[in-house]
C-alpha cells in the first residue's frame, strides 16, 4: 500500500492515540498518503447525538490538528482531510451545508445505519430481514449517485444470514451501481485483522464479476493499525484470486461545488 484514506482519531470516542503517532507509523509502513476520515459530525434534530462520532463543535479542532501535521511533515507524506459519512436522507443536505464551510477534501461512504440512524438498525447486525438488506442497498446507491463520495468503505458491512440467492440478487445491483458511478469499493483491513464478518467473499465475487475497482482501507483506530502487512497481504490475495483491480490510490471527489 502507498495510500490509506481511512484513518480515525480519538474524537470518534472509539479510537486511541495521538494523530502524530499515526503519521509516524504511516511513514514506517512506507505510505505516501495518509488520508484522515474520522466519523463525521451529523446535525440531528432534537439534541440526538450518536456516541461513535465527533460533535460538530469538534470539527475545527480536527481540521486544525491535521493542518499542523501537514505543515510539519510537508514533503514526507500527503495528508488529505476527509470524513467517513453516512447518507441519511432527511439530514444529508444540512450536513453538506455545514461541511462546505470547512476545508474538507473528501468523503468516504460508511453506511453504518440505514434510515436516519435514530430510526433504524445498525447495518452490521446479523439479520434475516430482507427489508433491511434492500434498504441498505437502496440507500447506498442513492449516496453514490450524489457524486460526493470518493469511495465506499466496507460495502459488505450488511450482515445477512438468509438465503444466498436473495443476497446476490439484492446486493449485485449495488455493485453494478458502484461500477457505473466510478466509485471504488474498499476491502476493509480492520475486518481482516479482527476476524469480522467482512470482507464477505460472496460480496467480492459479485464485485469482481461486475468489474468494480477496489481500494484497501486500514480503518485505523490506533496508530499501529496503519501498518498491518499481514492484513494487507490477505486482502491482496483475495483480490488476486477473484481478479479484482486494486487501485494504489484514488482521485478525491471534492464536496466544494
Amino acid at each position: 500500500m502507498i495510500a490509506n484514506y481511512h484513518t480515525h482519531t480519538h474524537r470518534c470516542n472509539h479510537a486511541i492515540g495521538r494523530e502524530e503517532d499515526y503519521v509516524k507509523e504511516a511513514l514506517v509502513a512506507g505510505l505516501q498518503i495518509l488520508g484522515w476520515a474520522d466519523h463525521t459530525p451529523y446535525l440531528f434534530p432534537g439534541g440526538y447525538y450518536s456516541h461513535f462520532r465527533m460533535r460538530p463543535v469538534q470539527l475545527p479542532g480536527y481540521v486544525q490538528t491535521i493542518q499542523e501535521l501537514q505543515r510539519k511533515y510537508a514533503g514526507q507524506i500527503e495528508m488529505p482531510i476527509g470524513l467517513e459519512t453516512e447518507y441519511y436522507p432527511k439530514h444529508f443536505g444540512n450536513l453538506m451545508e455545514f461541511l462546505r464551510d470547512h476545508p474538507i477534501d473528501y468523503l468516504i461512504l460508511g453506511q453504518h445505519f440505514i434510515g436516519n440512524e435514530y430510526d433504524a438498525p445498525y447495518s452490521g447486525l446479523v439479520t434475516d430481514d430482507k427489508d433491511v438488506v434492500r434498504q441498505y442497498c437502496r440507500q447506498s446507491m442513492e449516496a453514490m449517485n450524489t457524486g460526493l463520495f470518493t469511495y465506499f468503505a466496507h460495502p459488505d458491512l450488511i450482515h445477512y444470514a438468509g438465503d444466498r440467492k436473495f443476497y446476490q440478487e439484492t446486493v449485485r445491483p449495488m455493485c453494478a451501481e458502484a461500477k457505473r458511478c466510478g466509485i471504488p469499493l474498499e476491502i476493509n483491513l480492520l475486518g481482516i485483522r479482527e476476524g469480522r464478518h467482512y470482507p464477505n467473499r460472496y460480496f467480492w465475487e459479485m464485485a469482481a464479476e461486475e468489474g468494480c475497482q477496489v481500494i484497501l482501507g486500514c480503518d485505523a483506530h490506533s496508530p499501529q493499525a496503519v501498518n498491518v502487512p499481514e492484513a494487507e497481504e490477505k486482502a491482496l490475495a483475495l483480490a488476486k484470486e477473484l481478479g479484482l483491480e486494486v487501485l494504489p490510490r484514488v482521485e478525491l471527489r471534492s464536496i466544494h461545488r
